[in-house]
């Protein structure tokens, strides 16, 4: 299946590099920075024009370790030499010059803040000695928790000041003005399961999530209440076995568990080809999914409990890995960037964000004057960065 790109890979403030996108004019990029692995956020990755400019430049692509293990386990060894995991305390960079596009060569410090979103998923904070950019790649930060998050902020506790904010717009329509909290709706789906679960020996759960790489938080949170692991495929544990720390929750003992991860979103008692074992057990499906649940409120259950037949009972579960309309405009207010750029819609803010579980109070910051943001909005002459700052 096709899947297009969600960011279109250039930085501006930093020409030369791509960010979550390898195709096109980004192939020949002087450096490439892998937010996760999810497909919008990984396409050309594994064509051979990539892998013949990597080999031939001598170029990297830059992420987190996690993310780094993905990446081989997704596309062999071909890649290896050319992935370099970050660490999350920051790491210099020298992006070489490119003469024939008038590029000379650039010092930069790349630092790893957790994005919240997926397994290995990162924000990446990139400093030069005139700029600071933030590219969030898809994230999800609570209110509450922003001031948590210490490399976003100076000594004295203030935020820092951000230069460029490249943000996950994923959800800024109104409708998605609040989701539950994660780990809300992880107690009540880990309720249900305990609940069936002591139904009857016969009952059985299947637990389905369109993204790769995004379901890891919750069974490790399953484990840890349950005592009980799920089962993955045998595609699947090859690269799990080998991150047996970061993913206790999870299993290829299919003996051991009555949790399976399901390829079939709508439920289904024929699991053959999610698990081998004779299956005529009754299942709860749960459904973790974001985009049915428009116009949730903080009254609103987490869980909804769908038809039952007579083989399965079906819930969906309020589980989004995207900051809410309110997370997001109270995130981008908090750090006050001079410039803000959306991704994959345009970041506008109409002034009707309630934000209001929002505790924290805004550190003061000057406001940009008229004359200062027509200078940075100037400061941009064919994706070059002019020295303004």
């Amino acid at each position: 299946m096709a899947c297009d790109s969600s960011f279109h890979g250039k930085i501006c403030e930093i020409p030369g590099i791509a960010v979550d996108n390898f195709k096109g004019e980004n192939v020949n990029a002087r450096a490439f920075f892998l937010s996760h692995y999810h497909m919008d956020h990984v396409q050309g990755l594994k064509t051979g024009v990539l892998y013949n400019h990597l080999r031939r430049n001598n170029v990297f692509i830059y992420t987190s370790e996690i993310t780094a293990s993905i990446i081989e386990y997704e596309n062999g060894s071909e890649l290896r030499d050319f992935v370099k995991p970050l660490r999350r305390s920051g790491e210099l960079i020298t992006l070489p010059s490119v003469p024939d596009k008038g590029l000379e060569e650039l010092l930069v410090e790349v630092t790893l803040i957790p994005a919240g979103h997926s397994f290995g998923s990162t924000m990446f904070l990139f400093k030069t000695a005139k700029i600071t950019v933030l590219y969030t790649g898809d994230f999800r930060i609570r209110i509450n928790d922003i001031p948590k998050y210490s490399k976003l902020h100076n000594s004295n506790g203030e935020p820092i000041r951000i230069d460029a904010m490249y943000v996950d717009t994923t959800f800024i329509e109104r409708q998605f003005e609040e989701f539950a909290k994660r780990s809300d709706t992880v107690d009540s789906v880990i309720n249900e399961i305990d609940t069936w679960l002591k139904a009857s020996d016969d009952h059985a759960i299947s637990i389905f999530m369109y993204a790769k790489y995004t379901f890891e938080f919750l069974f490790n949170k399953i484990y840890q209440r349950l005592k009980m692991k799920v089962y993955v495929n045998n595609d699947k544990w090859a690269l799990y076995r080998t991150l047996k720390d970061q993913v206790p929750g999870i299993t290829n003992n299919e003996r051991e568990t009555r949790i399976h991860l399901c390829m079939y979103k709508f439920g289904t008692n024929d699991h053959g080809k999610c698990i081998s074992l004779r299956d005529d057990k009754r299942y709860l499906h749960i459904h973790l999914t974001a985009a049915k649940w428009k116009n949730y409120t903080a009254d609103d259950a987490p869980i909804n409990r769908l038809a039952e037949t007579e083989t399965t009972t079906k819930i969906d579960a309020c589980f989004s890995t995207h900051c809410s309309r309110s997370e997001l405009m109270s995130f981008v207010k908090y750090f006050n960037p001079m410039k803000i750029e959306g991704f994959p819609f345009k970041y506008v803010d109409d002034g009707t964000t309630s934000c209001s579980d929002k505790k924290f109070v805004l550190s003061p910051k000057s406001k940009m004057t008229y004359a200062r943001k027509k200078q940075y909005e100037t400061a941009h002459v064919d994706g070059v960065m002019k020295k303004i700052f």
